[in-house]
């Protein structure tokens, strides 16, 4: 019974810290205003994009992107516009832009279906495994990737509500089988806490990703003959930490490296 009213109490606790923190990224309605500044940007880029001109496209939507930017638009319009650089980078034959797009887009809209359907595609085309990876850390990793940082916020504050209720329920009625219904709860609690612990493990963070299709070398110091203390594969996602001209400072398994600039693509809309 101690242990029943511990548990209750610490599950109590959790999900008054939840609450306040108040879930965010809640996105107004869409209205009948006038088109924005990067909407026209975008509108610019397809009529560019149907006429053939496909680098003025790619000009013309990464233009509306800075505007979007600039605008504060919502992470779905960001998203919409790195997708469209997506589809024009891989018709223009740069499968690992064309990825590098994608991703950007799955990370604002982890849910818009054309930007991962494509993003199979691409990354197929540029001789890359599966998003998702072999491994099983990998494969939580995207399925945590699936939720917005809100929806991994109110999944975490479910787990809590649902954990608190089947304490109360075990601290009240004792019994075998609601202590059987709080060790399942129990069980699925790090299902339920992944997505907001890997959005939070990310907050503030800037990843970049190798889009140099044969890799690349992981340098000292920000010079070519500098010593060589590893590589990335192409495809590889790592954390910005500073930028000197041509070069910039990641982050690889908690240690500072020095990549080319040209090798790496911002994936932060």
């Amino acid at each position: 019974m101690a242990a029943a009213r511990g548990a209750l109490l610490l599950a109590a606790m959790l999900v008054v810290s939840l609450l306040a923190a108040s879930p965010s990224g809640a996105q107004d309605l869409p209205g009948a205003a006038a088109a924005s500044p990067a909407e026209s940007g975008a509108d610019r880029g397809s009529v560019l994009w149907r006429s053939g001109d496909q680098e003025g496209a790619v000009a013309g939507w990464a233009a509306a992107l800075e505007q979007a930017r600039a605008d504060g638009a919502p992470p779905a319009e960001r998203a919409r516009i790195a997708y469209n650089l997506g589809v024009t980078e891989a018709a223009r034959g740069e499968p690992m832009r064309s990825v590098a797009w994608f991703e950007a887009a799955l990370r604002a809209a982890p849910r818009l279906e054309d930007a991962n359907f494509n993003l199979g595609l691409a990354r197929a085309d540029a001789g890359l495994g599966p998003r998702s990876g072999d491994g099983l850390v990998e494969s939580l990793e995207a399925l945590a990737r699936t939720t917005t940082p809100a929806e991994a916020e109110w999944l975490a504050v479910l787990g809590a509500l649902l954990f608190a209720g089947l304490g109360l329920l075990e601290a009240l009625r004792g019994g075998s089988w609601p202590r059987r219904l709080l060790l399942a709860a129990a069980l699925v609690q790090p299902f339920l806490f992944a997505p907001l612990v890997l959005h939070v493990s990310e907050r503030g963070s800037e990843p970049f990703m190798v889009i140099d299709p044969a890799g690349v070398q992981l340098r000292a110091a920000p010079e070519d003959g500098a010593e060589r203390v590893g590589s990335l594969k192409a495809g590889a996602v790592v954390n910005y930490l500073d930028e000197l001209p041509g070069w910039t400072k990641v982050r690889v398994g908690g240690e500072a490296r020095w990549v080319p600039s040209e090798a790496l693509f911002g994936l932060r809309l």
